[in-house]
């Protein structure tokens, strides 16, 4: 398989004229927090200490920074570092968000398709992915491509990317890394070398839909039945296929799997994420496994789809989602299936004892906060 996306976000951009007396070169993609932490390791101070003197009052790592920056604050990093505020720009994430959504900035709370950091004042429960390889074979930094809530597995070194410490399993918070540490190659918490993890596991399905979404973003189309889609349109079908895979986990049927064992999914094999939160917030490999089977429906093709789900007598509930059109691409799917949808029962159940699957979830959601 083809590796067309290995370098393409962002160009090295060494210092020019900086005022601080270390100024390391942003590297190819480097994501912008990944180098103001090796900016504030070259001069020996911690990573807070750095931003807190070019901006006293913008408490950078209790946001995501690689969100948001303001052109003054900017061109004042700029001017201390000696790198181009273009080059500060393009590795943020606020140009690939405008290229997906055509927004100029980002929305509260999640952004589809952006992996969610979990942050609460500095501490983190996820959000950061690398590849064990890559931290081995060059300078350790985070990339901008492994922001991408599609990115599970290393487009060099075909391998699955990992979003902890393999030895005390924190979440990866290089921000949080102090002197005399030189460099992010080391977990915040344990010391364990990360390049020495094993890496993770790569679903076939989940690489291919990858490099066929990172290919869009040079201007062109992905074919889907008759329809040319360009990158919007291709990542809104895509979600709408993620939102069928977990409905379709959480309410299982007869008819239900008869229709996704003709589109090649096993909904045996699709196991329900752990936390039940939002795709943005799931692991690498839970990710991965749901990317795969949307790659094995995108294969089918719209015109079996429907029929299959024409077929199958598939409840409309399942595929015509309540907050969001369907996809252009399917539009006959509302004309095929019945338009009445299953009303939910009003009935209150609050004497009524939650499911084990619901308690874990929970469960699972306060251990996540636990491992900050």
């Amino acid at each position: 398989m083809g590796t067309s996306n290995t370098y393409r976000w962002g160009a090295r951009t060494d210092p020019v004229d900086a005022l601080w007396p270390l100024v390391p070169a942003l590297l190819d993609d480097e994501v912008i927090s990944s180098w103001l932490v090796r900016c504030a390791l070259a001069q020996g101070c911690e990573p807070t200490t750095l931003t807190a003197d070019v901006w006293p009052d913008y408490r950078v790592w209790c946001h995501d920074s690689d969100r948001k920056f303001s052109e003054q604050q900017l061109i004042t990093l700029s001017q201390r570092s000696g790198i181009s505020v273009d080059a500060l720009v393009a590795s943020t994430l606020m140009p690939l968000q405008q290229m997906m959504t055509g927004a100029t900035c980002f929305p509260q709370g999640v952004a589809a398709w952006f992996l969610c950091l979990g942050t609460r004042n500095r501490r983190r429960c996820g959000g950061l992915q690398y590849c064990p390889h890559c931290f081995a074979q060059q300078t350790p930094h985070y990339l901008i491509q492994n922001r991408f809530a599609w990115h599970t597995a290393c487009p060099i070194h075909q391998v699955g990317l990992l979003d902890h410490c393999e030895q005390c399993h924190a979440p990866l918070c290089p921000h949080l890394i102090t002197p005399p540490k030189l460099d992010l190659g080391r977990c915040h918490r344990c010391g364990y070398e990360l390049k020495l993890a094993a890496p993770g596991a790569v679903e076939e399905g989940a690489l291919r839909f990858q490099i066929a979404t990172d290919d869009l973003f040079d201007g062109g189309h992905r074919r889907y039945g008759r329809c040319r889609l360009a990158l919007a349109e291709w990542l809104a079908l895509a979600k709408w296929m993620l939102g069928v895979l977990r409905a379709a986990r959480r309410a299982n049927s007869a008819c239900t799997q008869d229709f996704f064992n003709e589109l090649g999914v096993s909904l045996e094999g699709l196991s329900r994420p752990t936390t039940g939160l939002a795709f943005e917030y799931l692991s690498p490999v839970e990710r991965g496994k749901l990317l795969s089977d949307v790659w094995s429906m995108i294969e089918i093709g719209p015109r079996r789809l429907i029929a299959v789900a024409k077929r199958e007598h598939v409840r409309p509930s399942l595929l015509i989602p309540r907050k969001a059109p369907l996809p252009d691409s399917l539009s006959e799917l509302s004309l095929v299936l019945n338009e009445c949808r299953y009303k939910q029962c009003t009935k209150n159940h609050i004497d009524k004892p939650r499911s084990p699957d619901s308690v874990l979830m929970r469960w699972q959601r306060l251990l996540r906060k636990f491992e900050r």
